[in-house]
């Protein structure tokens, strides 16, 4: 009976065990890479001389491999040769880099064995690393009783009563525990509350005998062996309430696919015992069972079954918080947010304090886009808690799913100030700045917390996707495929490799804009429309392009069109990208373009770019029209280059200023330079509502007097452009958005105009005041569909008379 306290440990430290051998096996040099397989595959089938055998083989021919010595260890615990085990770790010197695993497998040898200060070390430093597992407590709680240290024991049998209190397996396994050991009080408190839960505590054991030195027996006399107790169904019962808590600390570690044999084994053994159970007619333990088994199911991620039993429970009458708790947590993993949040009150109204009740209630709110619900919910957890480090890293997070950058980024700098060395915060730190478009400083954050904690997986997948974000891909490829290989049940790690997937797959992208009346300069009832269609990436970050622009409008009895095809090649590599395209015009002159283009990012705030076309789209549809300039012995089709070079400068996602400038070659001998300039201020950000203000410039000259296009000698705006967004709706990935945007300014003119007697003169047409409005919807179908479409109305004056014309646009995003 010594040993029952940690033999419930045995089997998730395997399974630890297991997915560190497949890891390292990925390393290991090519002598020792088969037998480690096959060491691996004898110690799961419980063939454990052989696998022992291979491991003492591997170790004795390199003995400085210490992956080795740890799993050599492991697996003698497991195999119950405790006194093995002991004697492998004997010159292993336990500190920060000795892995969980090895603790737990050292302190359940050691307390077996009634060593009770190696157990405590062990177990101490597994608590110390382990703040909030149970399980952590409740062995240095028994090592430290093994060791003669009472009050420090009751210290951590305290932690573990406060850790499990909703967790029935767990203070069944510590009553059990502690009863065995005859320490009857110290078992009192947790049979107490699991009374409270609805639960019934496990039949006790006799306690175990002190372990003393043997007695020689007198030479006539027989030894007498008092027969072990019999293991009642109530037994069995506790067991595989441990064997699923087990299960649940292997989910909660291991993200491998190996992760979920215990829990399976686990589910399995409940399914038998639920058969006995009503095979005698034990209707407490069965209904146990059927409780515990809930719990199971729901972590294995069969949430639809979990809550199929739940129900029929509830049928049979009220279920304790932990079930409740359980059935709310598998609501929330079929995007139920709205039942799920509704569980989680009821667990809060027996216990207002519940921690985990009130994360779930947390992330149920969330999930339902309620974000003063949630925030609600935050708050009382800071005020119970003293405004612990915990509560005010979920109120940061939560700022951070409302859109309340700027408030996450100044509390969380608070915060750090506080606690300088806290990787915790630092991973943090890195989410939020990824969040801000900051990858560079982001990837720094994420390093610094791997330099601490080398397999933090979420500061892996930060890390992925900031180095994605700089433009280096073969890099991002290498970390997305390590993670792949490491931890391919990770929640974050599969969204990651999804998007990553996608990103090979075919995009396209298309809008068209629609004029809605007449005007003398912009054409009566225009239309644009604007396709291009992306192959997936390949390589180290190439895709290639088609396009097709097609634009026409009709000017009093004539009009004017213009189509063009083309194709192309897009690079990206580390801070800068690239793009060349060559095409036909379909339509005027037949004339063939070509055009390259190129931006370059310097650290995460400053970026230029440059793009030269030799013949651009961006000319006066006005001046298509079929030998529209004759009279100026101009060509029949009339076309412009375009030779663009521009710089930013971002801040974050709420504050940009940019400015362009432009030359335009037209092939009827007039030159054009433009100049245009703007600053995008972010005014109001949070809870799916932005509100941005964007002041801008613009000016432009030309050379030629007497162009058919609108052609001013020198003209400037002056403009301020105010756009809200209203998140109107989401689930999860689909969402209803709605923007609104209006622009007010002033534009002055300056054009030479034919004089009253001949020659040319400079007309100044002032300034005049000019306007858009526009309002749309957007829908994101799911991640690889998004739409908008809108209308709009737009006033300006060209040469002092103004044009009203009103538009009607549609736009889509399709990956496939």
């Amino acid at each position: 009976m010594n040993r029952a306290p940690v033999q419930s440990h045995a089997r998730s430290r395997l399974q630890a065990c297991v997915a560190a051998l497949l890891l390292a096996s990925c390393t290991s040099p090519s002598w020792a890479v088969d037998r480690y397989g096959q060491a691996i595959s004898q110690a799961r089938a419980g063939q454990y001389d052989s696998a022992l055998a291979t491991l003492q083989d591997l170790l004795a021919q390199n003995p400085r491999r210490l992956d080795v010595r740890h799993d050599l260890i492991a697996v003698q615990s497991w195999a119950e040769r405790h006194e093995e085990a002991l004697a492998s770790s004997r010159t292993l010197r336990l500190g920060a880099n000795t892995p969980d695993y090895v603790l737990a497998a050292i302190g359940k040898s050691a307390l077996s064995r009634n060593e009770g200060a190696r157990a405590a070390q062990a177990y101490g430093l597994l608590a110390q690393r382990r703040p909030r597992s149970a399980d952590a407590a409740l062995g240095a709680g028994l090592a430290l009783l093994a060791d003669g240290k009472p009050a420090q024991a009751d210290a951590q049998l305290r932690r573990t009563l406060v850790l499990a209190r909703q967790d029935v397996p767990m203070l069944q396994s510590a009553f059990a525990a502690l009863q065995a050991r005859g320490e009857g009080q110290r078992a009192r408190p947790f049979g107490e509350r699991l009374l409270a839960l609805g639960a019934q505590p496990p039949v006790a054991a006799a306690p175990a005998p002190t372990a003393t030195p043997p007695v020689p027996a007198p030479i006539a006399a027989a030894p007498v062996v008092a027969p072990a107790p019999t293991p009642t169904l109530a037994d069995a019962q506790a067991t595989n309430g441990r064997h699923i808590r087990e299960a649940i600390e292997v989910l909660d570690r291991d993200f491998t696919s190996a992760r979920y044999a215990p829990i399976e084994a686990a589910i399995a053994e409940n399914a038998r015992l639920i058969e006995q159970a009503r095979t005698q007619g034990a209707a407490d333990v069965l209904l146990r069972l059927r409780r515990d088994r809930i719990v199971a199911l729901r972590q294995r991620g069969q949430a639809e079954d979990a809550l199929v039993l739940f129900r029929e429970l509830e049928a049979e009458g009220p279920q304790p918080s932990y079930v409740v708790l359980a059935a709310a947590d598998a609501q929330l993993q079929l995007r139920q947010p709205t039942e799920a949040r509704a569980l989680y009150r009821r667990v809060l109204l027996q216990e207002p304090t519940n921690a985990a009740a009130r994360s779930g209630l947390i992330f149920a709110e969330v999930e339902a886009e309620n974000f003063p619900a949630a925030e609600a919910v935050s708050q009382d957890q800071l005020r119970d808690s003293g405004a612990s480090v915990s509560a005010r890293r979920t109120d940061i997070m939560l700022m951070r799913f409302a859109d309340r950058l700027n408030e996450a980024e100044a509390a969380l700098n608070t915060l750090q100030a506080e606690l300088p060395d806290d990787a915790g915060l630092w991973l943090d730190q890195g989410e939020l700045l990824a969040r801000r478009g900051l990858p560079r400083a982001a990837a720094e954050r994420f390093q610094a917390v791997l330099s601490r904690s080398p397999d933090n997986i979420r500061a892996r997948v930060g890390l992925a996707e900031a180095i994605w974000a700089q433009g280096d891909i073969a890099q991002a490829r290498t970390a997305i495929e390590d993670l792949q290989r490491s931890a391919p049940e990770h929640p974050a790690v599969q969204r990651l490799v999804r998007a990553w997937e996608r990103s090979k797959r075919p995009l396209l992208v298309s809008g068209a804009t629609r004029g809605l009346g007449q005007g003398h300069v912009a054409g009566n009832n225009d239309l644009i429309w604007e396709s291009t269609l992306y192959s997936g990436m390949f390589g180290d970050g190439q895709r290639v392009y088609a396009n097709h622009h097609l634009a026409r409008a009709s000017f009093d009895d004539n009009s004017a069109k213009h189509e063009r095809a083309g194709m192309g090649i897009e690079i990206t590599r580390r801070d800068w990208q690239a793009s060349m395209e060559v095409g036909q015009d379909l339509r005027n002159g037949n004339d063939a373009y070509w055009a390259v283009g190129g931006s370059r990012q310097f650290g995460d705030h400053f970026s230029v770019r440059a793009r030269h076309e030799s013949q651009t789209n961006d000319f006066p549809l006005k001046g298509r029209m079929p030998d529209a300039e004759n009279y100026l012995n101009a060509p029949r089709y009339l076309h412009a280059s375009k030779s663009l070079v521009g710089a930013a400068y971002q801040w974050n996602e709420s504050r940009r200023i940019a400015a362009d400038l432009a030359y335009y070659d037209f092939n009827d001998g007039n030159r054009r330079k433009s100049f245009a300039a703007s600053w995008t201020e972010r005014l109001y950000s949070g809870y799916g509502k932005t509100l941005d203000l964007q002041p801008a410039f613009y000016a432009s000259a030309n050379t030629l007097r007497d162009a058919i296009y609108f052609n001013p000698a020198r003209d400037m705006a002056l403009s301020v452009t105010l756009a809200g967004d209203w998140l109107t709706w989401r689930r999860y990935d689909k969402s209803f958005n709605q923007r609104a945007a209006i622009t007010i300014g002033s534009y002055k003119q300056f054009s030479d105009v034919h004089a009253p007697g001949g020659g040319w003169m400079r007309e100044d047409y002032g300034w005049n005041f000019f306007h858009d409005l526009r309002y749309e919807h957007e829908w994101n179908i799911g991640p690889d569909f998004s739409t908008r479409y809108g209308v709009g109305t737009r006033r300006f004056p060209y040469d002092g008379v103004y044009e009203t014309k009103g538009y009607i646009y549609l736009h889509a995003t399709w990956r496939f």
